[in-house]
């Protein structure tokens, strides 16, 4: 079932949204894996709700480092943290505590969890809209 975020839950989101990026190195990718958000709802949430200042783009100083994590595991280790992310993952713990645990980086994480086939949650960003039925006026 479908959620929306309330004015609340986007204040709690965004700031446990802006805690992953500012203090732990988590990207907009990351973020929209790990809360089920588009990358315009990430990013409206960090900046307007968080007021959150972006990093620039082109990554961090060690950007091939953290490219390479995923592809320099050999192919059991690979499964085997793939298997440990996917079930922690599901059970509520976040990428960033994931990486922590594992010594890697978010964006690895997350390689991780679509290697074993982990879906994003899914949440909306807004309300749904009611649905317009015909009205009185469009019929003669």
């Amino acid at each position: 079932m479908s959620t929306y975020l309330t004015a609340r839950t986007q204040r709690v989101v965004a700031e446990r949204m802006a805690e992953d990026y500012l203090h732990h190195g988590a990207s907009i990718r990351v973020l929209m894996f790990q809360e089920g958000l588009s990358y315009g709802a990430v990013h409206r949430l960090l900046t307007q709700v968080a007021g959150v200042r972006l990093r620039g783009r082109g990554g961090p100083a060690n950007h091939t480092e953290l490219r390479g994590e995923f592809d320099d595991l050999d192919d059991d280790r690979r499964d085997q943290l793939a298997a440990e992310c996917a079930d922690t993952f599901t059970r509520g713990i976040r990428i960033t505590e994931l990486a922590r645990r594992h010594g890697l980086y978010p964006l690895t994480v997350v390689r991780l969890l679509e290697h074993a086939a982990v879906a994003p949650p899914r949440r909306l960003d807004r309300a749904p809209r009611r649905r317009r039925g015909p009205s009185s006026r469009d019929h003669p």
